[in-house]
C-alpha cells in the first residue's frame, strides 16, 4: 500500500480551486486549508470569504483564514500538524523561512507560466502581451526568491487566436492541478528530477493598472491584438466611440492596408477594424454601461464608422 501524505493547502482565488479539488479527490489527506480572510465585495462592500474558504467549508476540511501566515502562532500551529507537504496555488501571501523547511520536501507552488519566463505578477497576461506563441504552467519548489525555485514539472499549450487572458488562465489552472498531482506522486516515489532555473532567460512582469487598457489604434494590429487579448478581462482594452469608452475582446489579425480606427465591415459576427498596419477582427464589444455583445450586434445597433484611441483623460 502506498504511503499517504498529510497535506496543507494554501490558496486564495478562483485559480486555486482546481488544485484544491484535485487534492480532495486524491489519495492523500488535506489536513488544513489556509486562505486569506474575508474581504469587502460587491456593491454593498459586505465581507465575503474567499472561494477557497467556501470550498473547504463545504467539504468539511479544517480552515485557517489569516494574513499572518509567518507569525509565530500560525507557524507553531502548522508545525503541530506534522504535514508531509505544503501545496501553494494562487495564494495571496509569501511563505517565510520556517514554512519553507516544513515537511518532507520544500513546499510546491503552481505558477501559470513557462518559468523562468514571466516571473512575478500577471504571468498569463504578460504571456499574451509579449506575443508568446505558447503558454504553460510550472510546478516548482518554493525558495526564498519569488518564482525562482527548481522546476519539478512543466506543461505547455498553444495560445489560440483571439483567446483572452482569463480564458487561458482557467485552462492553465486545470493543467496545473493535473501536473501537481503527478509531482506529488513523484515526490513520494523520489523519482522527481528538479531543474534549476536559468535566470539568464528570466523575464519579470509588473502589476497591471487600469491605464494599461487604453488603446492607441495607430499601432500595428499585431500589437493591438496582444493588448486586447492580454487585458481581457482586466483592465479591459478600451477604445473610444462617440466620446464614450468601448471595450474590445477576442482580437485576431488579417492582412490589410493601414486605416487606424476605421470600421471596415463585418466578418460573420465579428467587426473589422483598421489599424496602423493590417486589420483587427474583433469578436465582442462592450459599449460603456452595457453588457458584452457580438461585433455584429454592435455594428447593427450603433452603426459605427470610426473608433478612436482612448485619451488618457477619458472615463473608462
Amino acid at each position: 500500500m502506498k504511503e499517504l501524505w498529510r497535506l496543507v493547502f494554501f490558496g486564495s482565488g478562483l485559480l486555486s480551486l482546481p488544485a484544491l479539488a484535485a487534492l480532495m479527490g486524491g489519495p492523500d489527506q488535506v489536513t488544513l486549508v489556509v486562505t486569506t480572510p474575508p474581504a469587502p465585495a460587491g456593491r454593498g462592500r459586505l465581507l465575503r470569504p474567499t472561494v477557497v474558504a467556501e470550498q473547504a467549508r463545504a467539504a468539511g476540511i479544517p480552515l485557517m483564514e489569516t494574513n499572518r501566515i509567518n507569525s509565530p502562532e500560525v507557524v507553531s500551529s502548522l508545525i503541530s500538524l506534522k504535514p508531509d507537504l505544503l501545496v501553494v496555488a494562487a495564494f495571496r501571501g509569501f511563505l517565510g523561512p520556517e514554512l519553507l523547511t516544513l515537511g518532507q520536501n520544500p513546499p510546491i507552488n503552481i505558477h501559470p507560466s513557462l518559468l523562468p519566463r514571466h516571473r512575478g505578477p500577471a504571468p498569463v497576461n504578460w504571456t499574451i502581451l509579449d506575443g508568446d506563441q505558447k503558454a504553460g504552467v510550472s510546478v516548482i519548489s518554493l525558495s526564498p526568491e519569488v518564482d525562482e525555485g527548481p522546476i519539478l514539472a512543466q506543461a505547455e499549450r498553444e495560445i489560440m487566436p483571439g483567446q483572452g487572458a482569463g480564458q487561458l488562465e482557467d485552462l492553465l489552472a486545470q493543467d496545473g492541478a493535473k501536473l501537481m498531482m503527478t509531482v506529488i506522486e513523484e515526490l513520494k516515489n523520489k523519482t522527481h528530477n528538479p531543474l534549476i532555473q536559468d535566470s539568464r532567460l528570466a523575464t519579470r512582469g509588473r502589476l497591471l493598472t487600469k491605464a494599461d487598457g487604453r488603446l492607441d489604434l495607430t499601432k500595428k494590429a499585431s500589437q493591438l491584438a496582444n493588448e486586447i487579448n492580454g487585458y481581457d478581462p482586466w483592465p479591459g482594452a478600451r477604445a473610444s466611440f462617440k466620446g464614450k469608452a468601448l471595450r474590445l475582446f477576442g482580437a485576431k489579425i488579417i492582412p490589410g492596408p493601414p486605416d487606424p480606427g476605421r470600421i471596415l465591415g463585418l466578418d460573420g459576427s465579428q467587426i473589422l477594424l483598421g489599424t496602423g498596419q493590417d486589420i483587427l477582427v474583433i469578436s465582442q464589444c462592450q459599449p460603456e454601461g452595457r453588457n458584452r455583445m457580438t461585433g455584429s450586434d454592435f455594428f447593427h445597433g450603433y452603426r459605427p464608422a470610426v473608433l478612436e484611441s482612448q485619451p488618457s483623460g477619458q472615463k473608462s
